[in-house]
């Protein structure tokens, strides 16, 4: 059976927690249903000040592009997606501004600003730390999955890393043969609850004592355009200490682009004239 929620049109959000529950409170204050859909139970807990609304669900699990046609294709589709996932996600938004085009249900992607670089050094690839000299001491923030190069290149005693605090983070840092105690597993900072709050202390925070720990001279992260971003652009300036970004990657072209300014309206013109 289909939900009563569900019966009427809805929109489904693709989301991290930042931008997502932010969006969600958006999209409900229009008295339109939403589903959220998140990659892990822990980011669903994000969105509990919501789940007293009737409206709203928050679906947990990593998508492919057949459970994307699945929902899609159902007998109960959604009127709108948002797609509000992180700027280097690029995977998941292809899939769904592909599958939407096919499907003829209108998406909007949710960008966020880019920051201005200030001191930071941008880099394209990850391949540009090689080039750190010997004695750098490296503070990777930039995902697991990338530590196994990184440590290659400097070794377990120049290198260091912030991960998620999940299984899969942690395997994949010791994998890559980083000691334990050169392992920080904490949940980056952010946006609590949707809403832009002031940032720690740039001198007392958690970051800044991994820094002084770990004697850290380069910290690399990416230019995500978001909380942490901003948190590291401070927490650097105020140590000396050297930032690198990663560069944020093009996004597919040809799609139908929103900002936190024009959500509300881009949303409404969607539901009122559902073209693609």
């Amino acid at each position: 059976m289909v939900p009563p929620w569900r019966r009427r049109g809805w929109i489904w959000l693709v989301a991290g927690t930042e931008d997502g529950v932010w969006a969600a409170r958006q999209l409900l204050a229009l008295s339109v249903p939403v589903q959220v859909q998140v990659v892990s139970p822990r980011a669903c807990r994000a969105y509990g000040p919501l789940a007293a609304n009737p409206a709203f669900r928050c679906q947990a699990m990593a998508l492919c592009p057949a459970d994307v046609q699945r929902v899609l294709a159902g007998p109960a589709p959604p009127a709108l997606v948002v797609d509000a996932t992180h700027p280097f996600a690029l995977k998941i938004t292809r899939t769904l501004h592909t599958a939407c085009t096919a499907s003829a249900i209108p998406c909007l992607r949710l960008q966020r600003p880019r920051l201005k670089p200030g001191a930071a050094t941008v880099v394209d690839r990850l391949e540009a730390v090689q080039h750190l000299g010997q004695s750098s001491s490296l503070l990777a923030a930039v995902g697991s999955r990338s530590l196994a190069r990184l440590v290659g290149w400097h070794g377990s005693r120049r290198t260091a890393a912030r991960i998620l605090p999940t299984a899969t983070a942690l395997q994949q840092a010791l994998a890559a043969g980083l000691p334990p105690e050169r392992i920080a597993p904490l949940q980056p900072v952010t946006a609590s609850h949707g809403e832009i709050h002031p940032l720690p202390d740039p001198g007392t925070s958690l970051e800044a004592a991994l820094c002084r720990r770990w004697a850290v001279d380069v910290v690399l992260a990416r230019q995500s355009g978001g909380t942490p971003e901003r948190h590291w652009h401070r927490v650097c300036a105020t140590l000396g200490v050297s930032l690198w970004l990663l560069r944020r990657p093009e996004e597919p072209g040809s799609r139908a682009v929103c900002t936190r300014e024009t959500l509300s309206r881009r949303v409404r013109e969607c539901l009122h004239n559902p073209q693609p």
